[in-house]
């Protein structure tokens, strides 16, 4: 532990300055034991293509980590698959498979962090029984890794196959899988800067970080080029979550408007736009823009534009006075209005309009620039819509037209129209059961990294609420569990046991075929049940007690000194999401095995005061980022004390992220409290 009165490190201006500084016997204990250190020390200033690993000791706990640390940015995935490989799961349950969030008031992260970047770095802790084994393990790995021939760290992906897996993450709630993508792709280019900004600016609103978003570098250069509708939605949605909703929530429209005038707000967005195009927050911050710039005329036009489509509801209940004054408007007025409501990007963002989703997807095969617009058109709620057709005639088309297309013209429906698409599914809550069969066949043949199991996740769900019979459920199951033992292991093993969570959380047409397709997903498993950690292994035991199927899972042996068997204490945690069946099994899951934790649910679309409420005294909040909409996410980021991200969006993957938030924050409460960890989204 660092004193307040011992002299503070500068910043490291060569690595072997840093290690110095790392293994200072001031700040870390490990320094005085330089038999332990050397071989960590000389492969850090000697070797050019092994990660740097470096130990610390907190010697009045008895408590002991390695960090392992990438050399370059685009070297962390690579880090992570070694750990995987030499130490994780079997030696270490946590922190071989994420970065590591630096505590800026931590001596030493604060060095790792100016050295090497903030997502660089893994931190391993072993149970006392295992640290030699992790040692040694460890020692191997650098030696393996130095004198191994040279490769390339990361295999390139066409430009296009990355977009589509970026889509890909977002729609299915992997946001971690998606930030990984964007990495790649602007290191390996082919993007403009500003086309990079816009998918860095989705992320972000797809995740609820409005603050995050209005703190871009480069957005107010990104909003003078006239970006895309849906991008300007996102903003424009950010805007109202951090400026005016807290202030309307208050009851204080002056403090609303005044928050506006901020020099971080990109107040001429706010002047420029119809808000008959936008979504309803974003609409919503546009007519208090137009309040806060003194412009009531055009604010009384906009309120009519809104009312005449049905949208009364989006105008705030401080501005109903302003719809009373447009109510005695004279004929004067009137080439206002239809400035607000006939203006030149309304005639050209509608110019297209499909008549069915066949037509859509056909054009979006095609390349078709006009459907390509719509499609993100449709992100935003109120510029574009198409409803399915609720028919079996419309499910049997659309699904011979996806089996007929090309491999290009698959990629664009893939990255262009799926995520609208499949969102329209959600929302409709038709039985499409031919077209989404025909989607998951169609990605048989695409590798099963995080991005497409995250989209296949939220198939699989849809497909289930279709009722389907019993030779479709078989043909549908086949696909899905096609290639299990390539992706099928302990580091993924709650997306695997999501999918099996799935099947056990709906009726089925037949029992012996759900099983056989569970089996399959817990087969390769099973063989290294040793290596499950304690939330995935109670999840595989009452799965498999549910479905019953015989599988005898072995009991979860803790020991004193392992970082699990750290108690979890009374917690009281929010959890978000659009699936209800997906909410209802993470409460049960959670009641079953932690009964001291409270677990409040919400699929609101929008914010209202009881979610409000829960957000502010939750210690903290789950957002299940699959189909969610920006408003309410943004809206729970505004007043949530910390979120956490799962990796999937299943009921499994959520129960493993609040229980390892949970444990690590009982874990940092242990340590000295300049050791312990932010209180950041994870």
């Amino acid at each position: 532990m660092t004193s307040a009165h011992e002299p503070q490190p500068s910043q490291p201006e060569s690595l072997e300055t840093f290690v110095d500084l790392f293994l200072d016997p001031r700040h870390n204990a490990a320094g005085k034991y330089p038999e332990w250190c050397a071989p960590f020390i000389d492969s850090a200033l000697r070797s050019r293509r092994a990660p740097v690993v470096l130990p610390r000791l907190w010697e009045a706990e008895g408590e002991s980590a390695y960090y392992v640390i990438a050399r370059r940015p685009n070297e962390a995935g690579v880090v992570r698959d070694l750990l995987v490989a030499f130490a994780g799961p079997s030696l270490v349950k946590v922190g071989y498979d994420v970065p590591l969030v630096l505590d800026d008031r931590d001596v030493l992260e604060t060095a790792i962090a100016a050295h090497f970047g903030a997502s660089s770095t893994f931190k391993l802790r072993a149970p006392r029984e295992k640290r030699k084994e992790l040692h040694a393990a460890l020692t191997w790995m650098l030696g393996l890794v130095e004198s191994s021939p040279q490769r390339a760290w990361s295999a390139p992906k066409p430009l296009g196959r990355l977009l589509t897996d970026f889509e890909a993450a977002l729609v299915g709630g992997a946001s971690q899988v998606a930030a990984e993508l964007l990495d790649q792709m602007g290191r390996q280019g082919g993007l403009s800067v500003a086309n990079l900004k816009h998918l860095q600016i989705k992320r972000l609103a797809v995740m609820g970080k409005a603050r995050e978003l209005l703190a871009l570098p480069g957005l107010r250069e990104v909003l003078l080029q006239d970006p895309p509708q849906a991008v300007k939605d996102m903003v424009l949605s950010a805007i109202y979550a951090t400026c005016i909703e807290p202030a309307l929530a208050e009851g204080s429209l002056e403090q609303a408007c005044a928050a506006l005038a901020q020099p971080w707000v990109p107040i001429a967005l706010l002047a420029e736009e119809n808000p008959v195009r936008f979504s309803d927050a974003a609409a919503a911050a546009l007519l208090i823009g137009l309040l806060a710039r003194g412009q009531e005329t055009e604010l009384a036009g906009a309120i009519v534009a809104l009312d005449e489509v049905q949208r009364s509801a989006v105008v705030p209940a401080v501005l109903d006075h302003y719809r009373a004054k447009s109510a005695g408007r004279g004929a004067d007025d009137a080439d206002t209005v239809s400035l607000v409501t006939a203006s030149p990007a309304v005639d050209a963002g509608v110019a297209w309009q499909p008549a069915t989703w066949q037509a859509l997807l056909a054009a979006v095969a095609e390349g078709d620039k006009a459907a390509l617009r719509f499609c993100r058109e449709m992100e935003v709620d109120g510029a574009a819509e198409l409803p399915l057709a609720a028919d079996t005639d419309a499910d049997g088309a659309l699904a011979q037209l996806l089996a007929g297309m090309a491999d290009a013209g698959y990629e664009n429906v893939w990255r262009y129209a799926l995520s609208p698409f499949l969102q329209e599914v959600s929302r409709s809550g038709l039985s499409l059961p031919l077209t989404l069969a025909q989607i998951t066949a169609s990605s048989i043949g695409q590798r099963r990294d995080p991005a497409n199991l995250a989209v296949l996740d939220l198939l699989l769900e849809l497909f289930l609420r279709t009722s389907p019979s019993a030779d479709d459920y078989d043909e549908f199951l086949e696909h899905l569990t096609m290639r299990v033992q390539e992706w099928v292991a302990s580091e993924t093993a709650s997306q695997a046991l999501d999918f099996i969570d799935r099947l056990a959380a709906f009726a089925t047409p037949d029992r012996q075929i759900r099983a056989q397709a569970a089996l399959e997903l817990l087969t390769p498993l099973y063989r290294h049940a040793q290596r499950l950690d304690e939330a995935c292994l109670a999840s595989a035991r009452s799965l498999t007690h549910e479905l019953e199927l015989d599988l005898d899972w072995p009991v979860w042996q803790q020991s004193d000194s392992s970082e699990e068997a750290i108690a979890i204490g009374p917690a009281h945690v929010l959890v978000y999401g659009m699936d209800e069946g997906v909410l209802d099994r993470v409460q049960q899951r959670m009641a079953q095995q932690y009964s001291q934790v409270k677990v409040s649910l919400s699929a609101d679309r929008v914010g209202s005061s009881r979610l409000r409420e829960v957000a502010r005294h939750a210690d903290f909040s789950v957002l299940i980022t699959q189909c969610a909409t920006h408003a309410a996410t943004n809206f729970i980021s505004q007043h949530a004390q910390a979120i956490v991200y799962p990796k999937g969006a299943g009921s499994v993957s959520v129960v493993r992220a609040i229980v390892d938030e949970l444990q690590h924050r009982a874990r940092s409460t242990a340590l000295p409290a300049p050791l312990s960890g932010n209180r950041r989204a994870r």
